[in-house]
């Protein structure tokens, strides 16, 4: 038995929070991602390697092949994650690993994993891959997320996705506007517990009106597209209001990007992680200005979307 594939990392550019209630997302696979390679041997374990992206191994455990039990670990936090993936892949399909005497499994990030990209997610759609099982029936096995970062992970280009009474749906759709090169996502240093992100909007918005909804779908379709770069601004305040509302907390452009000259959209769990931001003048300008706010890791548009 052998696998080897590779799933994408993603950013959500549109409905944070809301996506969890049906609203309509855009979201974009990234040129980043996590690779997934399984050799059989003869060894009776399971045993895993993952890769951090300057080449260091910065988790290696042993799982049992029969109840996927932590036989050793150099991080037991770390080892718990693993280790429900694979027990749930096994409810998911009892054959997996059943006829396996042993194996090396090697996780390898092409970026840091701090950077709150989809290590969880991407990972998730590789243990689906290798158990030959539905990543999104996986995915909602493990997590209380949208399931719209597994839909990045399998797809080659920006998705508009929805969750239908429970059901994952999406579509590949054209995002490649004129002004990409004014659009530009920036690391704020900040990891988020995305699941205690999700909670916390849970507990105070259960069940969000019906207009809110309404809402995020049309925003998502108007920055889909929008043709040109004020346009595209609009849509980002306007959904940054929206949801500055919604969970009763200052948006980032209220905080931190004050005297931008363009516009600033959180991307994901608010707090931390990457946010969007629109720059029309001179890109060595905003690698100054960015440096002003204590912010030294940021892309083009080109640079990161695949």
């Amino acid at each position: 038995m052998q696998f080897n594939s590779y799933y994408n990392a993603k950013l959500l550019l549109t409905s944070e929070y809301l996506v969890l209630n049906g609203a309509r997302a855009m979201a974009v696979p990234l040129k980043f991602g996590q690779r997934l390679s399984v050799q059989e041997n003869q060894q009776e374990f399971i045993s895993w390697q993952s890769i951090a992206n300057d080449g260091s191994s910065w988790f290696n455990g042993k799982y049992s092949l029969s109840e996927f039990s932590i036989i050793e670990s150099s991080n037991p936090g770390v080892a718990v994650y693993p280790q429900r993936l694979l027990i749930a892949a096994k409810k998911l399909n009892p054959d997996f690993c059943i006829s396996v005497k042993g194996c090396n499994v090697i996780s390898t990030l092409n970026y840091p994993l701090l950077w709150g990209l989809g290590s969880s997610s991407t990972l998730i759609a590789a243990i689906a891959g290798w158990a030959e099982i539905d990543p999104f029936k996986l995915h909602f096995e493990v997590s209380k997320g949208s399931g719209y970062d597994i839909a990045c992970a399998v797809s080659n280009g920006p998705i508009v996705y929805s969750l239908i009474e429970n059901t994952p749906e999406f579509e590949r759709v054209p995002f490649l506007p004129a002004f990409a090169d004014k659009i530009y996502f920036v690391y704020q240093g900040n990891k988020q517990d995305s699941d205690a992100g999700i909670q916390k909007y849970r507990n105070r918005n259960s069940n969000p009106d019906h207009e809110i909804i309404e809402k995020a779908n049309l925003l998502t379709d108007r920055m889909l597209q929008s043709s040109s770069l004020p346009e595209f601004e609009k849509v980002m305040l306007e959904h940054e209001i929206m949801i500055s509302n919604l969970l009763e907390t200052p948006s980032i452009r209220q905080t931190v990007f004050t005297d931008l000259p363009g516009e600033v959209k959180s991307l994901g769990a608010w707090g931390g992680d990457f946010c969007m931001l629109t720059w029309n003048d001179d890109p060595g300008l905003l690698s100054a200005y960015l440096k002003s706010k204590g912010l030294e890791t940021w892309f083009s548009y080109y640079d990161i979307v695949l």
